[in-house]
C-alpha cells in the first residue's frame, strides 16, 4: 500500500481522477452564445481603440540576470565560508569574479 505514496503513481492517479470528474461534469455549464460585445475592450464606458502591445523585455533581463547572480553569490559564499578547509581567499577571489561580471553585465 505503500506504492500508492510514491510521488509518479500519486501524480498519475490525481489525473485519471481529475479526467474523471473533467468529463462527468463538461455538460454542466450552459453553451455560451457568440457576441461581438464580449471582445470589445471596456474602459468605464467609453470607446477605446484596441492596439496591440508588443511587451519589451530588454530592460528586465538585466535586472534578472543580475538578481540571479547576486543571488548565486550568496549562496556560493555562504557555502564556502562554513568549511573551515578552505582559506580565506577564495571567497574573497569569488566575490572579485562576481564584480567582473556585474561590471561587464551593466556596461553599455
Amino acid at each position: 500500500m505503500d506504492i500508492l505514496l510514491f510521488p509518479p503513481i500519486t501524480f498519475i492517479i490525481s489525473l485519471f481522477v481529475i479526467y474523471i470528474f473533467a468529463s462527468i461534469f463538461s455538460s454542466f455549464p450552459p453553451k455560451s452564445q457568440p457576441n461581438s460585445e464580449k471582445t470589445k475592450t471596456y474602459a468605464c464606458g467609453e470607446d477605446f481603440p484596441s492596439e496591440k502591445v508588443v511587451p519589451n523585455y530588454e530592460e528586465f533581463y538585466p535586472f534578472a540576470i543580475f538578481f540571479t547572480i547576486l543571488h548565486v553569490a550568496g549562496l556560493m559564499i555562504a557555502t564556502l565560508s562554513s568549511l573551515t578547509v578552505i582559506s580565506g581567499l577564495i571567497p574573497v577571489i569569488y566575490m572579485l569574479i562576481i564584480a567582473v561580471i556585474l561590471l561587464i553585465l551593466f556596461i553599455r
